[in-house]
């Protein structure tokens, strides 16, 4: 009777939590369809080489360092002797990669070091003990699975793990590097300071010669009311104030926006908290990646790429990407904080577009009425979202075959073949005096990760340099290549070399320009013999020099770069 009786009592939990993981095998069936190429790791050096250049010249100017940051080990050997692999580009673990570029000398030293060692050693131990990732999702038995599930709920729900608790590299925070962050009022101002950071609530401080992780914290170390677990990998700063700008998210149990700024001195004021719109509807927990900023406002996107289910398909699967939804039918609403008076003074809707990364924005005055252009590099669903598990992974030539399984999932659909273009930069023109949008264009197809000369911020400026796309064919591999575009005249110049991907390009200008393109570009090519620094001349894009850093490939998101006295030259 009593073993009949417990039988009775845990029937319906174990039902349930069996509902659960069907659930979590219909989400693995459609993310396992994609997720199924072999990344490859990257090796570390921690202790600086030096390198020549292989071809050109370096100009004799240009002395500092270039900071770049991104994903670097997919392949962990445990210690049972098998391997366990990450199959999704955005969820290796982080390496970040420091180039000391000497014109002078025609050298560049060079190192690196992965940032998330303690998580290593864990995988290592237990291959699923890694609460969170963007898009992996493994494949287990019920009893794993259940394992799994109930370690989240423990962790992320019945008691949560502090930031304090993880260990310097106890998190993996792979998609921004940022020089001279400030740091919170109790901290030393003296030292130098290089940020990590991601699109979660978590900071990693690393020494800026070593790049050994030195401190990980999250905004709540600024201010204890910053605690909702989003943010934007990439902040904003104002050169004039020295503000730097950031949101925090909460997606449960209601959604929620947090605009805040911290000063030099790390003191930070609230600019907006917002749970509802301008028009008093209440807003989505959207995924913000990157907003605006100008002299007087600052301007949030609120795309219906949103996760729909307050988080709990993230703790059935392990997965972000799982919780995110696109809603076709919704607009993407422009939020427009006012800085001075801090306050939220629009919430403009227009046709729905998702995007990674914005440019440039500046405010101007036309007829007596203040109108913000805005650009960015936009898609126009959530398909995207589908299409960056193999991020940075070289594709030869061959026949461009598509996949037999696509299918809409969340409003999204799985990709049919790979990805063929990255977005488009689009140019939006809000009319605050009438609450609207005035004009949408687009400036060119088929650009991503765009960078402008640092010195025309806030202002109406000329010239955008950026990554494009050439895909694979039947007779030519996938190629990524540098693009530069003249705003005013629609002029493009492009460089690119068959085979190679090239990382987000970093315009550096010249100490005594009197041009907005007159610099260096600067970006890492990844080829099937190894990867090269590359500089460019800035006015034409010809290659002045390339140096190879090794007979490896590195995938990076993100890169900065300060002169050699530290000081920031071009951050993202």
């Amino acid at each position: 009777m009593i073993a009949e009786a417990v039988a009775l009592v845990f029937l319906p939990f174990t039902l349930g939590f069996y509902y659960l993981y069907t659930l979590y095998n219909k989400k693995f069936t459609v993310f396992s369809s994609f997720q199924n190429m072999k990344l490859e790791n990257t090796p570390e050096y921690p202790d600086p080489v030096l390198l020549n250049t292989t071809t050109g010249r370096i100009p004799s100017w240009l002395h500092g360092i270039l900071y770049r940051i991104g994903p670097g080990r997919f392949n962990i050997e445990l210690n049972n002797g098998s391997t366990f692999a990450i199959k999704h580009a955005f969820d290796g673990l982080s390496f970040m990669h420091r180039f000391e570029i000497n014109g002078q000398t025609q050298s560049v030293k060079y190192n690196s070091r992965m940032l998330a060692k303690s998580i290593e050693d864990g995988i290592k131990d237990k291959p699923y003990s890694h609460s969170i990732y963007f898009g992996h999702v493994p494949e287990f038995s019920f009893m794993q699975w259940l394992y799994y599930f109930l370690h989240r709920l423990d962790i992320l729900v019945f008691r949560p793990r502090t930031i304090s608790q993880c260990g310097t590299d106890g998190r993996n925070v792979s998609v921004t590097v940022t020089p001279n962050y400030p740091m919170p009022s109790s901290y030393d101002k003296k030292e130098r300071v290089l940020m990590a950071k991601t699109d979660a609530n978590v900071l990693q401080k690393v020494d800026s010669e070593t790049l050994i992780p030195e401190t990980i914290m999250n905004y709540s170390s600024y201010d204890p009311k910053l605690t909702d677990p989003l943010s934007a990998a990439h902040h904003q700063k104002d050169p004039f104030t020295k503000e730097t700008i950031n949101i925090t998210v909460a997606f449960a149990p209601q959604p929620k926006l947090t605009v805040f700024s911290i000063s030099e001195e790390g003191k930070v004021t609230t600019l907006a908290e917002l749970t509802r719109r301008f028009d008093g509807s209440q807003i989505e927990a959207s995924y913000i990646h990157s907003f605006w900023l100008t002299k007087n406002y600052v301007v949030i996107p609120e795309c219906p790429l949103v996760y729909r289910d307050k988080g709990l398909n993230m703790l059935i699967t392990g997965s972000f990407l799982s919780s995110m939804s696109w809603d076709k039918n919704r607009p993407t609403y422009f939020h427009v904080i006012q800085r001075d008076q801090p306050k939220l003074v629009a919430s403009i809707p227009c046709p729905a577009f998702f995007q990674f990364h914005t440019s440039n924005a500046y405010e101007s005055i036309v007829h007596g009425q203040t109108i913000l252009t805005l650009d960015c590099c936009a898609f126009e669903n959530g398909d995207i979202m589908f299409m960056l598990n193999a991020y940075g992974l070289l594709h030869g030539k061959g026949e461009v075959t598509k996949n037999p399984k696509s299918v809409h999932v969340n409003g999204i659909n799985t990709p049919e073949a790979g990805q063929s273009s990255y977005g488009d930069l689009n140019r939006y023109q809000l009319n605050l005096a009438e609450n609207k949008l005035d004009h949408v264009e687009t400036l060119t197809p088929n650009l991503e990760f765009p960078r402008f000369n640092p010195t025309a911020i806030f202002k109406n400026y000329r010239y955008v340099f950026g990554t494009y796309l050439v895909p694979h064919t039947e007779y030519r591999p996938e190629s990524a290549g540098v693009l530069k575009l003249d705003i005013q005249s629609r002029q493009l110049i492009k460089y690119v070399r068959e085979g190679f991907l090239c990382s987000e390009a970093i315009f550096v200008p010249h100490p005594d320009a009197t041009d907005e393109d007159e610099g260096v570009v600067l970006t890492v090519a990844n080829g099937s013999d190894g990867c090269y620094l590359t500089v460019l001349d800035g006015t034409d894009l010809k290659e002045l020099s390339t140096t190879k850093i090794g007979p490896f490939n590195q995938t990076t998101f993100h890169g900065s770069y300060v002169d050699y006295e530290f000081k920031s030259i071009s951050v993202n």
